[in-house]
């Protein structure tokens, strides 16, 4: 049995999305917002750039370049829930997921080097 029955959840959505209560909240928290963009942006840029150097490295070119980078980012999106141990079996499970598709394992040890700071298993 729900806590909350599906009518008092829609009541409640619908009073925290006053529209008023939405400006004034997001115009208090929006520098604050910005400031966290601005950081993680930097971290994106700082590790796409180890990423492609890495590819030119190595000799990937053309569209060949997206899945590796696309495991980057993985890795990168993860970085922001998981750390330690956690963060090190993901990278090898999506290791296993790339390598699957055909990727160069050897690269993307590289990859999860530079973006998590160690490889998988």
């Amino acid at each position: 049995m729900p806590y909350r029955t599906y009518e008092k959840r829609t009541r409640n959505y619908d009073l925290a999305v006053n529209p008023d209560v939405v400006r004034t909240k997001f115009e208090a928290r929006k520098s604050a917002m910005l400031d966290g963009q601005e950081e993680m942006q930097a971290i994106i840029v700082e590790k796409e750039t180890a990423i492609r150097n890495i590819l030119d490295d190595n000799g990937i070119v053309g569209v060949m370049r997206v899945p590796y980078l696309n495991f980057g980012r993985t890795l990168i999106r993860a970085m922001g829930h998981q750390s330690g141990l956690a963060l090190r079996k993901l990278a090898d499970a999506e290791k296993a997921k790339f390598v699957a598709l055909g990727l160069d394992s050897t690269i993307l040890d590289k990859i999860a080097d530079a973006v998590i700071g160690t490889t998988g298993y």
